[in-house]
């Protein structure tokens, strides 16, 4: 019966972070009125393995959240990041768990929330592999997030909910719960904000030929052969050699 509890919390607790972020943006949000903010970003290093840099000039606000979406070229490594914070990364607060081994062609897009406490933040990316094609590179883009700043906080509201709560009625919109800190909880409010200056970044990444797939297929065909072979081979050998005995 516990068992049986447990199991129902762990769904309960997936489902609700899998509807994270997927259903506060399917609502009408409050958006700023008196804010706007520019923005750069890049896309850095060769290879599958890249560094996203965001540079926010956010004048006297603390700190903001920004909503990406690494689409199905690009994965985030959340425990790589989660390990490095003592070297800089930001928190992150993906929307569901995200396989790190899936193809670009069978993967998802996934909305990873991303906590800025400073104006710079760099989060390490990485490409997906991408189906053959008949080209050797192919070119994806990560589109720029939406971003949010703080209207509802511990440090101005004790009761965080009844303040979200007041503002959203006085406004007529809903504000953004996401995390105020580190922890997923508890959740503040945010509202979000004009970006200018900003466009997506792309970046190439190495794709397979068509024309070489039949060569890959029967060298792989031939390795499993092989192998297959040898492995009846010594078994077959250990058993003759055990009856001589």
């Amino acid at each position: 019966m516990l068992q049986c509890i447990l199991l129902s919390l762990v769904l309960l607790l997936q489902c609700q972070s899998r509807d994270r972020w997927t259903t506060q943006l399917s609502q009408h949000l409050c958006q700023s009125e008196d804010q706007v903010i520019s923005a750069t970003r890049t896309l850095a290093n060769s290879g599958f393995h890249k560094d996203l840099t965001t540079n926010l000039e956010l004048d006297e606000i603390p700190r903001a959240f920004l909503l990406e979406n690494t689409t199905s070229h690009f994965y985030m490594d959340i425990d790589q990041i989660k390990e490095g914070l003592f070297l800089g990364y930001p928190p992150v607060f993906p929307d569901d768990p995200i396989d790190v081994e899936q193809p670009a062609d069978s993967s998802p897009a996934h909305i990873v929330g991303v906590l800025c406490e400073t104006h710079h933040v760099t989060l390490p990316v990485h490409h997906r592999y991408q189906p053959a094609g008949s080209q050797p590179y192919s070119s994806v883009c990560i589109p720029f997030p939406r971003v949010f700043i703080p209207v509802v906080t511990p440090e101005d509201y004790s009761d965080l909910e009844l303040g979200m709560e007041q503002m959203e009625e006085e406004r007529g919109c809903k504000l953004l719960r996401a995390p105020c800190g580190v922890n997923s909880f508890p959740e503040c409010g945010w509202e979000e904000v004009a970006v200018v200056g900003v466009q997506e970044v792309c970046s190439s990444v190495p794709v397979g030929l068509t024309q070489d797939l039949p060569i890959v297929q029967i060298s792989a065909l031939a390795a499993v052969f092989i192998g297959f072979s040898a492995i009846v081979y010594v078994m077959f050998c250990r058993k003759e050699k055990s009856k001589a005995t």
